[in-house]
């Protein structure tokens, strides 16, 4: 019979989901999946602490992700605390600080959740669970390479391989409105450059015409950032691109992305690729290549990163970085459409006996978990027929019922056909030692 529960007794904050069994295995499996590749390629499991200190680790978050935060006073302390809205930069605490005599490079992976206020119409989780990896020390293509190939193998994993990486780099567009600005007879003003910028970003046309107009920026300055707004597609791109760039930030951006490519094609990620050089998401952010990972059956990025090589040296310790992070929850999406394998429970037996058999239930049960089996016990479980519902219910697959002749054999009822037959106990338990 159906208990009446009052929704206000059991409720969750908005925001915050409550997984279930089935659910909680699911994530733990995508988890497992993707920790387990990355240690395949070297990275080592570090666990940050779920809250810090407000002033520490602000110092590598930007004013959007500070805004987004969930703070709180300390009772000890009195000082300003936060729940973490990123990993990175907590990665980036332990390289600059404990870390910051290991030798170099550091491959460094990690799972955990994160915590950001979004608005409930924007139809996103305040709570996220992120797995990630970060190699710290390297500054060259090959680290950034690295970096998409573990992610791209990662997702491999799941069976998901109509993805798309989605390149970019955060210096073309940066030299270009740089020399936009020292090109300029009267001074571009910092409104006029966040004004470009956010229309780059939003890739607007006639208000990126409008802007440069107002600020009274020349023909060739307008022209050189709607070309660029068309650069995106293949490999072709970045030959497009190094025709109509004219500084020396651009041109190193182009060269940096041509040897990264490459590379990714050396590791067989060709048709995955894309260049999108009109990318002004995230520039303040990179100092490099950035990247997003799409799915058709996703609406957001189901992983996202970059080379990030001023971020440690916020916490003190000057060191280039790049990495990565995946979404679990966007993985899960992803794999929805071709429809979700769970993986198996493990559940194999319930071991069912009365009082007077209980320890031998329990010595049983102890020689097959030795094995490798789990095994529940029918705890609360007073008669076979609620062991059977119970075993039903959890997919459980045996029923092992100890009875008097415990000593030579035993019941085994197979859940799924109900068929009942009768095991020798020397010789289950003998093939299992």
């Amino acid at each position: 019979m159906k208990k009446n529960i009052q929704p206000s007794r059991t409720s969750t904050p908005r925001g915050m989901a409550t997984h279930l069994p089935a659910g909680a295995l699911l994530r733990r499996h995508v988890q497992d999946t993707i920790l387990t590749t990355f240690f395949k390629w070297g990275y080592r499991e570090v666990i940050p602490p779920v809250f810090e200190y407000l002033d520490v680790l602000a110092r590598g978050l930007s004013s959007v992700l500070l805004e987004k935060s969930y703070k709180f006073v300390d009772r000890d302390s009195g000082k300003l605390m936060i729940l973490r809205p990123d990993i990175t930069p907590q990665v980036a605490r332990m390289v600059a600080g404990i870390l910051a005599e290991e030798p170099k490079p550091l491959r460094l992976c990690y799972y955990g959740n994160i915590f950001r206020y979004e608005e409930s119409h924007a139809g996103l989780e305040r709570e996220m669970f992120q797995v990630g990896c970060e190699l710290a020390g390297v500054a060259s293509p090959e680290a950034d390479a690295e970096i998409i190939a573990v992610a791209s193998e990662s997702i491999k994993r799941f069976g998901i391989n109509d993805f798309k990486i989605v390149i970019s780099h955060a210096g073309y567009l940066s030299g270009i409105v740089s020399y936009i600005k020292h090109s300029m007879k009267s001074p571009f003003s910092p409104d006029s450059e966040h004004a470009l910028r956010d229309a780059i970003s939003k890739k607007d046309g006639c208000r990126i015409e409008s802007v440069l107009d107002c600020a009274g920026a020349d023909a060739l300055a307008k022209e050189s950032i709607m070309l660029a707004l068309r650069l995106y597609g293949t490999d072709d791109v970045l030959d497009k691109a190094a025709a109509i760039i004219n500084n020396a930030e651009s041109t190193d951006a182009i060269k940096n992305l041509n040897e990264i490519y490459e590379l990714l094609c050396l590791y067989g990620l060709k048709d995955h690729i894309l260049i999108d050089l009109c990318e002004m998401r995230g520039i303040d952010y990179y100092t490099g290549l950035f990247f997003e990972i799409f799915h058709s059956g996703v609406a957001f990025p189901i992983g996202r990163g970059g080379r990030y090589d001023n971020l440690i040296g916020k916490f003190g310790y000057e060191c280039p970085s790049t990495g990565f992070a995946i979404d679990v929850e966007s993985i899960i999406m992803a794999k929805e459409r071709y429809g979700v394998s769970l993986p198996d429970d493990g559940i194999k037996y319930l071991v069912f006996s009365h009082d007077k058999y209980r320890h031998n239930a329990m010595d049983l049960s102890g020689v097959l978990r030795n094995a490798g089996h789990k095994v529940a016990l029918n705890t609360g479980l007073e008669t076979t027929d609620m062991a059977v519902e119970y075993a039903i219910n959890n997919n459980i697959e045996k029923i092992i019922i100890i009875e008097e002749q415990y000593d030579k054999q035993f019941s085994v009822i197979d859940v799924q056909t109900g068929r009942r037959t009768h095991v020798d106990i020397d010789k289950l338990i003998g093939g299992m030692r």
